[in-house]
């Protein structure tokens, strides 16, 4: 038995949208990884989006997977780890 939630699910649809949420909210310079799920948790709900920070997290680890986001330090350490736009 494990202590963790199942990982959100979502549609490619929404994932994309979100990843552009989280994309705009980015910049060059290197912000903590809760700052850029807070960012992209406001311009969600700006946009009519129901996601939630974990989601929102979720995207944010696939795209340091991906190369399109910058990690230094482990990015499931929200308060510890940086991210910036990648290359």
């Amino acid at each position: 038995m494990t202590d963790t939630a199942p990982e959100p699910t979502i549609t490619p649809e929404e994932a994309a949208k979100i990843d552009a949420l989280v994309w705009e909210a980015a910049s060059a310079e290197a912000c903590k990884v809760a700052v850029l799920i807070a960012r992209a948790t406001d311009a969600a709900k700006a946009a009519g989006l129901d996601a939630k920070p974990q989601v929102i997290a979720a995207r944010i680890y696939a795209l340091t997977e991906t190369g399109k986001l910058s990690v230094q330090g482990n990015v499931r350490r929200w308060r510890a780890a940086e991210v910036k736009r990648g290359v």
